[in-house]
């Protein structure tokens, strides 16, 4: 996996990173919570000789009688007499430091100010002390640093625990994501599409509910919320037109039900007619096809009855856009299997006489072998996938399919992606203004 691969993955799992890291940052929040804070005052002593001129002698010696000091302010006798001034007494700790003659009293307490006062008192009763049994004669122990009330407390560390646990949630959450995509079984992006049909991609077509209204050849240009798809659209056309001329015969097909070959096999009639180039949309589905509800015609005479030998010429459709026509599925029926394989290469090529490109909408792949005898006798074979409910067993499944006849895919095409960034790189900002507007509306009349 690339860097870019990479960068794609988190992007995709990006909520799975950002609610592990949010919830490691709740449970921080609710740690801080019910920790008792701690409060620590420190007091500063250090040790000197009483005559100036034995000062090189006691600092060679230091590292030797500091920690004797050290010891007496937290041995027992120290605490209790502390503890019998105070009636209470904190947690005390002591810190020296090699080659020098200081000593550092700590006091950690819930309360701020008892931590204060039991400082003061361990170095109030060392200081007597080393006056009198611990004390060393040529030697004065002084306090350099009165402990202080402390305001902030030293555990828990707020700022410190919370960007412990924005670190520690965003690497189990990258490594969730991580883990996740190794798991998955769903087609989510072109590359994995790509990877796994062993297939170029040549198109992949965003998500847009606006969709459903492409009922008619002028709605896929008219619509503002489908000038993405008919971008997507237009780069479908512009591969298949520079693939070694495969635009003459198009097969459309899918692994299984439900991943929109006939939207798509209708927007790429569509966009080919507007360019100029004499079409047709043939319904290959003589099962469940749906071109004839999409435009709103008779369903019959169709394909089935000219592969049952009604002439082609009766049974084409104009539409009302120039360059377009139509050869729905006719009349449902028996087991068409028999019929394409005999028919449908005299039925093809008499098509690519007549238009310079001829769209099937074929089958899907796995269920039934209809799509296969069609694209045996077409140019080209575009599989569609749709994202995040195609799995790779059925896109390997189906290009398994192909195979079988000695066929492989020209390319595969991914609808309903999701992709980043949103609205098109090559839209003018009115445009995109247009687009929001027509979304919001579409929002509203939703929410009616």
């Amino acid at each position: 996996m690339d860097l870019n691969e990479l960068i794609g993955v988190l992007w995709r799992r990006k909520w799975t990173i950002l609610l592990t890291t949010a919830a490691l940052v709740l449970a921080a929040a609710g740690a801080l919570r019910a920790v008792t804070p701690i409060y620590e005052s420190t007091s500063t002593v250090a040790l000197s000789p009483v005559d100036a001129e034995q000062g090189l002698i006691f600092f060679g010696i230091s590292d030797a009688v500091v920690p004797v000091y050290a010891d007496a302010a937290t041995s027992g006798s120290t605490r209790d007499e502390a503890e019998s001034r105070l009636g209470d007494l904190a947690s005390i700790s002591v810190q020296t430091f090699s080659g020098t003659p200081i000593i550092k009293l700590r006091a950690r307490d819930p309360d701020p100010e008892l931590a204060q006062r039991s400082a003061q008192a361990v170095t109030d009763v060392l200081l007597e002390r080393a006056e009198g049994d611990i004390g060393i004669s040529s030697l004065r122990l002084t306090q350099l640093d009165r402990p202080v009330v402390a305001t902030e407390p030293v555990f828990p560390q707020t700022r410190l625990a919370f960007a412990v646990a924005i670190l520690i949630g965003l690497a189990l959450g990258i490594g969730l994501a991580l883990l996740r995509e190794a798991l998955t079984t769903r087609v989510d992006t072109p590359e994995e599409l790509g990877r796994v049909a062993n297939a170029p991609v040549y198109g992949e077509i965003p998500t847009e509910p606006a969709i459903a209204s492409f009922t008619a050849p002028e709605v896929l240009n008219e619509n503002t919320l489908l000038r993405g798809v008919a971008e997507a659209l237009r780069e479908l056309r512009t591969n298949l037109l520079f693939s070694e001329g495969r635009l003459r015969s198009v097969v459309v097909t899918s692994p299984e039900g439900s991943h929109g070959k006939t939207t798509i096999a209708f927007g790429l009639a569509v966009t080919i007619a507007r360019a100029g180039t004499r079409t047709v949309l043939v319904d290959g589905d003589l099962r469940r096809g749906r071109i004839s509800e999409l435009l709103g015609i008779e369903r019959s005479p169709g394909l089935m009855e000219v592969l049952q030998g009604t002439a082609l010429k009766d049974v084409i459709r104009h539409t009302t856009l120039d360059n377009l026509d139509v050869v729905t599925g006719g009349r449902r029926g028996g087991d068409p299997g028999e019929l394409l394989t005999s028919e449908f290469p005299r039925v093809i090529k008499a098509l690519q006489r007549t238009y310079e490109a001829v769209i099937v909408d074929a089958t899907p792949l796995v269920p039934i072998s209809d799509a296969r005898i069609m694209a045996r006798f077409a140019g080209s074979v575009i599989v569609v996938a749709n994202a995040g409910t195609a799995t790779r067993r059925q896109v390997r499944r189906a290009i398994e399919r192909l195979s079988l006849i000695s066929l492989e895919p020209t390319a595969v095409v991914l609808n309903n992606y999701k992709a980043p960034g949103g609205t098109s790189y090559y839209a003018l900002p009115e445009e995109i203004a247009e687009i929001r507007k027509a979304r919001r509306r579409a929002r509203l009349v939703g929410r009616r």
